[in-house]
């Protein structure tokens, strides 16, 4: 992966310099665009969970609420004499989501594009992610930013791991998408499509994109880390055949993980898979990830490397001088219907992943996750439509049931619930 990424910047610096002088015709304006989505959401979960140990009897959570998706973008090209297209794209999260972190810059790149293909480079998505195919949702409100997969409903209790944890968060997105990298800053390449085949790779310096710790080049390192870079590469086809239409992707990162406080090594990978048909107005779809976080501790003990894991907390109860491996996979479904304004879906997640847990063994299980999703989507005019979604989730730590433990206590190790919502998307 090295070598193609290392080829493709050095074709990228051949075609430039002998693509003449590189002047613009004009200077870069900025145009706007973006989107507006808001819900209304109604949430009915489990009263064993509300009242778990630690909240006060009769303490539940509400039952209505409104929440929001909201981005404004921020893009501009220009066209230089020697042919050569260069450009620049920021996003920005407007607000919705009422955290107080999401609600920020999300993307920050500048991009150059000629024959050769496109290099990115700056805080966006990886190569493996832009390619990316899932199952379809006729609301886009399923997975990855979803109201309900992206944990803005039903809670999640905090100790169920889904996917892509992020590098020194104890967060997760349940999608089988690789962003465990969280659009750090990156050197990404984009190859030209052939035959409805598309490549992309990308290069990250550093995937703790906010942690804090030891300087390197004046940038934020993360915490005790001497090396977090990552490699990563995916492929997209995209093709018709009279009336079907094929879309299918594979993707791979690897993440070179060295924690120099504990003198273990890490080496974390993560593969994605997906896969679309469609026909007369259907379309099936899913995709599928699976990652695995192979640590050797390097015989440090236990307690030393249980907070060190970049994506599962190795288990406190694990001898020392003893390898211990992360797993974990999920996948998606789906199948949608689309004729004229209307388009209808249903959709199923599932992930299974090692948790945290940094006192108690595994149980002989995994966190799980599994969520259904039916959505529509009606359009009333040009970048307008009205929106609607139904649907169940079940969240369950690894410890649920654990033998001994009182009903209180095994109350806050699961959740299940309904979520329906109803909104309208606006696009600009």
């Amino acid at each position: 992966m090295k070598k193609i990424l290392f080829a493709s910047t050095a074709l990228v610096a051949a075609g430039m310099m002998s693509a003449g002088a590189a002047s613009a015709a004009e200077k870069i304006k900025l145009d706007i665009s973006g989107y507006s989505k808001w819900w209304v959401v109604g949430v009915w979960q489990d009263d064993s969970f509300q009242e778990q140990a630690g909240l006060a009897a009769a303490s539940y959570r509400s039952n209505a609420d409104v929440k929001g998706d909201n981005e404004i973008h921020f893009k501009g090209s220009t066209a230089l004499d020697n042919g050569l297209k260069v450009g620049v794209v920021i996003t920005m999260e407007a607000g919705g989501h009422s955290d107080g972190v999401t609600d920020g810059i999300d993307n920050a790149y500048s991009w150059i594009e000629g024959g050769f293909g496109k290099v990115l480079a700056g805080m966006h998505a990886n190569g493996t992610s832009l390619l990316h195919v899932q199952a379809p949702d006729a609301a886009a409100n399923f997975t990855k930013g979803g109201m309900m997969l992206g944990n803005f409903s039903v809670s999640r209790p905090g100790t169920v791991m889904g996917m892509n944890q992020r590098v020194g968060y104890t967060s997760s997105s349940n999608t089988t998408n690789i962003i465990s990298d969280d659009k750090a800053e990156k050197l990404t390449y984009v190859a030209p499509s052939f035959y409805g085949l598309t490549l992309g790779a990308s290069y990250v310096p550093n995937v703790a994109r906010n942690a804090t710790g030891t300087s390197l080049g004046g940038h934020s390192r993360g915490t005790g880390n001497d090396r977090l870079q990552a490699w990563g590469g995916g492929a997209l086809y995209a093709n018709t055949f009279g009336p079907v239409g094929v879309k299918a992707s594979a993707g791979y990162v690897w993440v070179d993980l060295k924690a120099v406080a504990n003198k273990a090594e890490n080496a974390f990978t993560q593969q994605s898979y997906g896969a679309q048909l469609s026909y007369a107005g259907f379309t099936l779809g899913g995709s599928f990830q699976r990652a695995s976080d192979d640590r050797r501790n390097g015989g440090n003990t236990a307690a030393a490397l249980s907070g060190t894991s970049q994506i599962g907390t190795i288990k406190g109860a694990q001898a020392a001088g003893v390898d211990v491996d992360f797993g974990g996979y999920a996948y998606d479904v789906g199948l949608q219907y689309a004729s004229g304004p209307y388009a209808v879906s249903f959709a199923y997640f599932h992930s299974s992943v090692i948790g945290l847990s940094n006192t108690t063994l595994r149980n002989g299980k995994d966190d799980t996750i599994d969520a259904y999703q039916a959505s529509g989507k009606y359009n009333l005019g040009p970048g307008v439509d009205v929106l609607a979604s139904v649907g169940y989730i079940e969240y369950r730590d690894q410890r649920d049931g654990i033998a001994g433990a009182t009903a209180a206590v095994n109350s806050q190790y699961s959740n299940s619930g309904w979520a329906a919502m109803t909104g309208l998307s606006l696009a600009f």
